[in-house]
């Protein structure tokens, strides 16, 4: 899953860029982001990026995002996203600390 989501921000960066990778223990749970200087997700794409087979890239078949959605939920987590054309892209996953195993 995480693989996914770097490749998809190395992807965002035909030109070069930073990605971050931050974790952080939270009360309840812990949080990982990743976090791009790319192009970003047009705002009228963002309500399906994490639908089977809906991609923002020509090459793309629009699997990754819908696996790492279903990956996520099966550990009772969330996954969300924030973009900004020609900012970037910030992807957050928060698990539970009581998620399954």
């Amino acid at each position: 899953m995480l693989d996914n989501l770097i490749m998809n921000a190395v992807e965002a960066m035909p030109d070069g860029g930073e990605i971050v990778i931050k974790t952080q223990e939270v009360r309840d749970g812990v949080t990982l982001k990743v976090s791009d200087t790319g192009v970003g997700i047009p705002e009228e794409r963002l309500d399906s990026i994490f639908r089977p087979f809906t991609s923002t890239k020509p090459q793309g078949i629009g699997l990754g995002l819908a696996y790492c959605k279903r990956a996520v939920e099966a550990h009772e987590g969330t996954i969300t996203v924030e973009s900004r054309l020609g900012e970037g892209s910030t992807f957050t996953i928060w698990i539970p600390n009581d998620s399954k195993e």
